[in-house]
């Protein structure tokens, strides 16, 4: 079977545009509109995609090729893993998808290192949003790195690390002038020293006439911050939603909107700034566990196991 036809085709599932998927896979729209309608031809002319919607869909012969293509090129990296054991070594591929903060800050270094030390493993990562559990299943994924917990009948999961939601406000917002016992330093959250220190959590009701910047409503974020401001009293006054958490806090942080929710890890990553004020949540929510999930049936490749292994060596810090 033709990987690369494979990639194609669920690539342009996932995005639901050629020229989405085209970005993704750094080629060319016509390029890849011309690999897939030559694979429809090899497949007796029978269309893959219904082009005349927006976004495009897979036909039910896209859905059966995707379906069966996945279960062939599973068989061949099992295939090549098998022998490449017996031979001493380690490679294959492995495609890891997570959220466009990991992908953009956490993930690339862990990969270099990786592949570093196995230089024969094509290892690759790729955004994901809500479909992060279909694509795991479906094949697409061989791990996911995320803070959602998936169908524990379905996926194997590990416990990475543990991160804390707290809350960016403007500070040119004149509730700062109120919360000034509740404020943390940047750099006690960089170094998490917050966590140890005798800090006051900030009550959320003291946030309630305050307009809001949250992500869509299937992200966990936007789940927990809305629960959160709901048990204090309140449903948030949205003034804007984002897809993605690193737009909302780079919208926050040039002082516009509103008061948003943001992972602790972004400062370790991020220009200091003096436009925001920062403050820990008083509520359990406001923590929550890394993960790594892969399918329990067939589980992973031995190249997958390795690098779950060479993942937690780098979470110890070894």
């Amino acid at each position: 079977m033709n990987h690369r036809a494979y990639e194609y085709v669920s690539t342009i599932a996932r995005e639901g545009s050629f020229s989405r998927a085209a970005r993704v896979l750094y080629i060319t729209q016509p390029a890849l509109s011309a690999a897939v309608k030559k694979l429809e031809e090899e497949l007796c002319g029978v269309s893959l995609f219904d082009r005349t919607v927006t976004p495009v869909k897979l036909t039910p012969a896209g859905k059966f090729y995707l379906e069966k293509a996945g279960e062939i090129d599973r068989l061949e990296q099992e295939i090549q893993a098998h022998f490449a054991a017996l031979s001493g070594r380690i490679n294959g591929r492995l495609t890891i998808g997570s959220a466009s903060f990991f992908c953009t800050y956490v993930l690339p270094d862990i990969l270099r290192r990786y592949q570093d030390l196995n230089p024969e493993a094509e290892v690759h990562m790729s955004e994901t949003g809500a479909r992060a559990e279909e694509a795991l299943f479906n094949g697409e994924l061989d791990l996911v790195m995320d803070v959602e917990q998936l169908d524990q009948s379905r996926f194997e999961t590990i416990r990475l690390d543990r991160e804390y939601v707290l809350v960016a406000v403007p500070a040119t917002f004149p509730v700062n002038e109120s919360l000034k016992e509740y404020r943390l330093t940047q750099e006690q959250i960089a170094d998490r020293s917050f966590l140890k220190e005798r800090v006051s959590r900030l009550p959320l009701s003291l946030l309630k006439e305050e307009p809001f910047l949250l992500l869509k409503d299937n992200n966990d974020m936007c789940r927990r911050a809305v629960e959160m401001c709901g048990r204090a009293g309140f449903d948030p006054r949205v003034a804007l939603r984002t897809d993605q958490m690193l737009t909302a806090w780079n919208i926050a942080r040039a002082g516009q909107t509103g008061v948003t929710f943001f992972r602790d890890t972004i400062l370790r990553y991020t220009e200091p700034t003096d436009r925001l004020c920062y403050y820990y949540p008083d509520d359990e929510l406001a923590e929550r566990d890394i993960l790594l999930s892969w399918k329990r049936f067939p589980g992973l490749t031995p190249l997958g196991e390795d690098f779950v292994r060479f993942l937690m060596l780098v979470r110890k810090g070894r």
